[in-house]
């Protein structure tokens, strides 16, 4: 080989080296495409509220609304139901007005000891599992409370009715919120709060088209050795609310927030969420945008919080209270919970007893005489009751329509403060709004005790009552007298402390209709002054 031949070889060697050949190209290209579209189908990772944003609102949505808001309205209908039957059930289970007493609280007395359990178990079990429990089995004994045969196993299963009722109460707002984004969670808790007041008008009218009809049908029952009057099958269709939650709960899932934040469980959250999207859209669930999920930073520190609640048990529990009642919280913590007790045992205390007391009162409209003069003149009559050849004390329980329906425009009247307190809470101010309703309630509880037309004292004692629909007004305030990590239990010892307002007052307000009417609206309406005098040292507006 020349000179000349062997430099062109090693031109072209090093030609080669430095240039590709086609096939090599294409292959670089390949690798290159591929790098590129792996980059680029990589997917979105998206925070759980983001991925709510997508989702949307729809059919969905408006389900768990009416869910949700039956579990609240089941709390109000089983807790508030015995007013309503007492005046029917005195003569079938030889009532007193002490046993009346123990009967319109027990269900409260329930919910009082179980609301720490259930604000526990729904940070642990999950919220839909505790909604089923705990609707289930309140539905269940309120059934069996309708056999009762007397003033004991009515009071027992009463009470755990109010035990397992509780759960609703506990969970039904936190499993709400966490299908809403920030934009419409506020507006739907309002929404769903309003089932309350709704509540108050379902039973009134539903025991106007029931009750008065138990003169005549009856059906006796051997195994009972009574008869199963209407007032039995009232308290069962009181339990309606209870029958819809449980068929709506079958549509719907566990909270995707409560098993992101607990288990941790992403792929099942968006499967939940793309069903969601499915329902709310219309589309597919393929096509739903989200397929990777994570929690922004917010709800990544409530994670922990949950993991450390799931590894402590109820140790948790014992853990957030105590610091409620040390410095420098437990100044916040004695005034918003007796304010809470002054709201309930007031409102709740007496509003159970009303049915009943309005069906004294009514016969007595045109005589204008107080209302505690009529409790007195129905007192006496029944200590000296005439015999039958038995010996036994004869008994009516002759009840006037017109009281359903009395109680039901009260309903309505409460449905309308809710509206009123939340289109005036912004102008107002929450603290001054509050205060106004303990000055202007607590007057009118005193004045009742010289009012003697029938028509004014139903009007004073509906603006004394109406210091209930203030329950809301006052938690929106507690919320903001404590640091974030303790709002939840703060918020879980007020109410507690209101419900035990309310079983004592139910049974104050029966041992005082036996012994002095006069002083229940002395003690009550001075006590909501009394509450007003210290809304004033609350911090805040």
């Amino acid at each position: 080989m020349t000179d000349q031949e062997i430099d062109k070889s090693e031109v072209n060697g090093s030609s080669t080296k430095r240039n590709p050949t086609d096939s090599q190209r294409i292959e670089i290209q390949h690798i290159q495409l591929h790098d590129v579209a792996s980059y680029e189908e990589k997917p979105k990772v998206y925070t759980y509220n983001e991925a709510l944003e997508l989702v949307g609102t729809g059919r969905f949505h408006t389900l768990l609304l009416f869910v949700s808001g039956f579990c609240l309205m089941s709390v109000i209908n089983e807790t508030l139901n015995m007013g309503y039957i007492i005046s029917a059930a005195q003569c079938d289970l030889d009532l007193s007005f002490s046993d009346k007493g123990m009967l319109n609280g027990a269900a409260f007395c329930g919910v009082v000891v179980s609301s720490h359990l259930w604000g526990f178990l729904s940070d642990t079990w999950g919220r839909r599992k505790v909604l089923l429990l705990a609707t289930s089995c309140g539905l269940l004994f309120s059934i069996l409370s309708s056999f009762s045969i007397n003033f004991w196993m009515l009071t027992v299963t009463r009470f755990c009715v109010g035990f397992f009722i509780s759960g609703n109460a506990a969970t039904s707002y936190a499993y709400l919120a966490e299908f809403h984004t920030d934009k419409s969670r506020a507006k739907v808790i309002s929404w769903a709060a309003m089932f309350m007041a709704l509540g108050t008008i379902y039973l009134p009218l539903m025991a106007w088209f029931i009750i008065p009809l138990s003169a005549n049908y009856s059906l006796y029952i051997e195994a009972l050795g009574a008869q199963y009057n209407l007032w039995r099958v009232y308290l069962m269709l009181c339990s309606l609310a209870s029958v819809l939650i449980i068929c709506g709960m079958f549509y719907l899932p566990e909270s995707g927030k409560f098993l992101l934040t607990t288990t941790g469980e992403k792929d099942k959250v968006i499967q939940i969420l793309a069903k969601i999207y499915r329902w709310n859209s219309g589309n597919p669930e393929h096509t739903f945008p989200v397929k990777s999920i994570a929690l922004d930073a917010i709800d990544s520190a409530f994670a922990s919080e949950m993991q450390r609640k799931s590894s402590l048990g109820l140790r948790y529990v014992w853990e957030q209270t105590v610091p409620l009642l040390q410095r420098p919280l437990v100044g916040n913590t004695v005034r918003a919970a007796f304010l809470m007790f002054g709201l309930f045992i007031a409102s709740s205390g007496l509003l159970m007893w009303m049915p009943d007391i309005l069906n004294m009162y009514v016969n007595y409209q045109q005589s204008r005489i107080t209302i505690c003069q009529v409790v007195e003149i129905i007192h006496r009559n029944r200590t000296t009751l005439p015999t039958d050849g038995v010996g036994s004390a004869t008994c009516s329980t002759d009840i006037d329509a017109s009281i359903f329906v009395i109680s039901t425009v009260i309903g309505v009247l409460f449905l309308l403060c809710y509206i009123l307190n939340g289109a005036i809470i912004n102008l107002v101010g929450k603290k001054l709004l509050l205060n106004i309703w303990y000055v202007a309630s607590g007057v009118c509880g005193i004045g009742a005790l010289w009012t003697s037309d029938f028509y004014l004292t139903l009007l004073v004692i509906v603006v004394f009552l109406a210091v209930g629909c203030c329950g809301s007004v006052l938690s929106a305030i507690s919320v903001d007298l404590f640091p974030t990590n303790y709002r939840a239990m703060a918020l879980c010892l007020i109410l507690m402390t209101g419900r035990l307002g309310a079983m004592i007052g139910s049974n104050l307000v029966g041992f005082l209709l036996t012994y002095n009417c006069d002083l229940i609206f002395i003690l009550l309406g001075g006590l909501l002054i009394v509450c007003a005098l210290i809304g004033t040292t609350l911090p805040g507006k």
